[in-house]
């Protein structure tokens, strides 16, 4: 049975892979966009253009208006956020949709915007990550205190930015005859997003903290029922880093 999908930042980096992904499963889905996006980012208007001709619903409100968020929710049975995390004050704004779910009731599943590594990771790392991987980590607190039933997906190095890249955020693309070896001790002069990209990479490859085990794979998820990603896609032939490196000129 097909779900109402409400993607909330839908018009985002990541926000309109998922929208594209709900439309593509034949999902009912609509996404809640601000007033004023259309006008103020010429890109983001073409985008919703592309959108509603593919069948996508516009539902105008922002999640700081907290009557305009219920009446939008209460025609979801599915919320996903994709709400951008440039500060932790920006993904602290999910804890509104959080309230809003509780009222509006009947939400059968929420899914907050992580999508990258556990957060519950965050007090190990180095700022500015330590601070908005915490705030998310409140966000993921504040689901759970709620009692909301929600699916939490954590990518890892499977992120755009790490094992695509073999670590390097300035790559674009994996490495096809030498890797960047990090350790020059320059990440705290980096400019924001590198120095978060930064930190995780840090997080991983110099403190260790962020390996990937069952442990980080199932942590946090509903009913502490993980699902590792091969198990999700079988057919998808995979190898290991140490594979691909071998496999260099």
């Amino acid at each position: 049975m097909l779900s109402s999908i409400l993607v909330i930042g839908g018009t985002g980096m990541i926000g309109q892979h998922l929208v594209t992904a709900s439309l593509d499963a034949g999902h009912p889905t609509a996404i809640l966009v601000r007033p004023a996006t259309a006008d103020a980012d010429a890109d983001k208007a073409k985008l919703m253009e592309a959108f509603e001709s593919c069948g996508a619903s516009l539902v105008y409100g922002d999640i700081n208006e907290h009557e305009g968020l219920v009446a939008a929710i209460k025609q979801a049975d599915v919320v996903i956020s994709a709400v951008g995390h440039s500060s932790p004050e920006e993904v602290e704004s999910q804890l509104k949709i959080v309230a809003a779910i509780q009222e509006a009731g009947g939400v059968q599943r929420f899914l907050p915007s992580e999508y990258g590594c556990d957060v519950e990771l965050a007090k190990q790392m180095l700022e500015p990550a330590r601070s908005i991987l915490g705030a998310k980590l409140r966000v993921r607190e504040a689901v759970r205190a709620a009692g909301i039933p929600h699916t939490i997906i954590s990518s890892n190095w499977s992120q755009g930015f790490l094992l695509p890249r073999a670590g390097n955020p300035e790559a674009n693309g994996p490495p096809d005859n030498s890797v960047t070896i990090f350790g020059d001790g320059k990440l705290q002069e980096s400019q924001f997003p590198l120095n978060f990209q930064l930190a995780v990479v840090h997080a991983t490859l110099v403190a260790g903290e962020a390996k990937l085990t069952a442990k980080t794979t199932t942590n946090g998820a509903s009913s502490s029922k993980g699902v590792e990603a091969t198990e999700l896609y079988p057919d998808m032939n995979c190898m290991t880093v140490e594979q691909y490196l071998d496999s260099l000129p």
